[in-house]
């Protein structure tokens, strides 16, 4: 049987974690394990965290000492897990309750013949939980490997988030890097687009991401622009291929 981990990964999200949690425990197709990663917040999430693991069994704990930010936190609780195949969530996010069934669906017919990606379409939220727009991904399920990583590479779009994939292929594309304060999701899909895998869309919204303010995110335009530049340099041999001047 596989086993399939919920990797929740969070840093001073106390006002939403409780949801996010509460998410990944109310799946139609029930995780084996939800791992809720803190990256040493001091907001109380951690007294939180502890709580729902003490009634919920499949809830594992992982509260740093030091901060290690969202790539380190994230990379290192995937590494440490034992499952086959995992999903991500971020601490503020919140997972719709048939999201893993239909992405485990999406899936099926393929785990047998080669590695195989579920993803969904996503709803953009603002702090409260009010939805203020939404990403329509299907484009991707459609698009060969060439295609999908000049999209990725382009950023023309909006790239899927949150995905189902066999842990050993997030393995194999070298997880998340530690050292990108900003862009670690796109330089990892980056890597992840340019392996051999069938990208398979659930047919539904699958995530609300909260788009709260004060994050990293909100880190002036100079800031961006560094890190943008660095996760290129980092894949300079597929922005070379998928991205002609």
């Amino acid at each position: 049987m596989s086993i399939r981990a919920c990797i929740l990964a969070s840093c001073d999200n106390a006002p939403y974690l409780a949801q996010a949690i509460a998410s990944a425990q109310a799946q139609s197709l029930p995780f084996e394990v939800i791992v809720v990663a803190d990256d040493a917040s001091t907001d109380g999430s951690r007294d939180l965290i502890r709580s729902r693991a003490a009634e919920d069994k499949r809830i594992r704990p992982i509260l740093r000492e030091r901060r290690l930010g969202p790539g380190g936190n994230r990379d290192l609780a995937i590494r440490d897990t034992k499952a086959d195949w995992i999903v991500t969530l971020d601490g503020d996010d919140v997972m719709a309750p048939g999201k893993h069934a239909a992405e485990w669906a999406a899936v099926t017919p393929f785990r047998g013949q080669a590695s195989a990606i579920g993803f969904s379409d996503v709803a953009l939220t603002d702090a409260w939980g009010a939805e203020t727009g939404r990403w329509s991904l299907s484009l991707y399920g459609a698009l060969d490997r060439a295609e999908r990583s000049g999209w990725f590479a382009r950023r023309s779009a909006p790239i899927p988030r949150d995905l189902l994939l066999p842990k050993a292929l997030y393995l194999k594309a070298g997880g998340f890097a530690h050292d990108l304060p900003l862009y670690e999701d796109w330089d990892f899909k980056l890597r992840l687009s340019a392996l051999a895998a069938v990208w398979r869309h659930s047919g539904m919204i699958g995530t609300r991401y909260r788009r709260q303010g004060g994050g990293l995110s909100d880190a002036p335009p100079g800031v961006h622009e560094r890190w943008q530049a660095e996760v290129r340099r980092r894949n300079r041999a597929l922005f070379a291929a998928e991205v002609p001047a």
